[in-house]
């Protein structure tokens, strides 16, 4: 009995070892394959960690590569701006001296319009009172001093408003002297300038009786047949159709 129970004994404990030399051979293996497992995890987070790092010197090296960059870009900007600036300030400053010249050339040239017009009016004054002088001795019948005003004033205002009377009454001083060679020129001469001429129907006219005066019937005829076609409605068309009839 002794010897069986020693021999279940014997049996029962090499069960149970060989059960546990089973298990922990199982138990090793596990463990080698997570160390395994955790050796490869390890070695691809190593691997990571180096992309990792070295994304991270690229991107710190762009970021450095930008920030220099744009500071070049803003010491650029700055230098515009410090040019535009001065630019700005000189600009300011010829403008000043602009404004300073203009200024003063509006003064010389509001003080030339009042001169100007000033020195109008006298022009004007002078221009009508040798004109009224003249019409005066005209009218007294001082034909020669009448004559002699309105020559001086065309020579002495050519473009006054008045020279084309003034030419006119030439021609009458000089048909009141009875110098009709002369008063033909004169009323010539003032119907080939003014053909238009204010005067130009007593012209025509007068150089009608100039040509009677004269003993010139056919330049008569003619120059009253202008008189007619041009003036019909005139006093003086009037009058030299009437002389024509009889």
């Amino acid at each position: 009995m002794r010897t069986i129970a020693a021999v279940t004994v014997i049996t029962t404990a090499f069960t149970l070892f060989t059960g546990c030399s089973n298990v922990t051979m199982l138990r090793t293996k596990e463990l080698k394959l997570v160390k395994e497992s955790v050796d490869s995890l390890h070695s691809e987070l190593t691997s990571m960690q180096g992309r990792m790092m070295k994304e991270q010197k690229t991107h710190t090296e762009l970021l450095r590569l930008m920030r220099a960059d744009q500071q070049v870009r803003f010491n650029e900007i700055d230098r515009k701006v410090s040019a535009i600036e001065g630019n700005l300030s000189d600009n300011q400053y010829r403008l000043s001296k602009i404004d300073e010249k203009t200024a003063e050339f509006q003064k010389k040239f509001e003080a030339k319009i009042i001169f100007d017009s000033l020195a109008g009016n006298v022009r004007t004054a002078e221009i009508e009172n040798l004109f009224q002088i003249s019409m005066n001795d005209f009218n007294a019948g001082r034909y020669d001093i009448a004559l002699s005003g309105f020559q001086d004033l065309i020579k002495k205002y050519p473009d006054a408003a008045v020279a084309q009377d003034a030419e006119y009454y030439i021609a009458e001083c000089n048909y009141a002297k009875k110098s009709y060679n002369n008063a033909e020129s004169a009323y010539m001469g003032y119907i080939k300038k003014y053909p238009q001429g204010s005067k130009m129907c007593v012209a025509l006219f007068k150089l009608g009786l100039v040509y009677d005066k004269q003993g010139k019937p056919k330049s008569q005829k003619m120059v009253w047949k202008k008189l007619l076609e041009q003036c019909p409605d005139s006093d003086e068309a009037k009058v030299a159709r009437s002389r024509v009839q009889n």
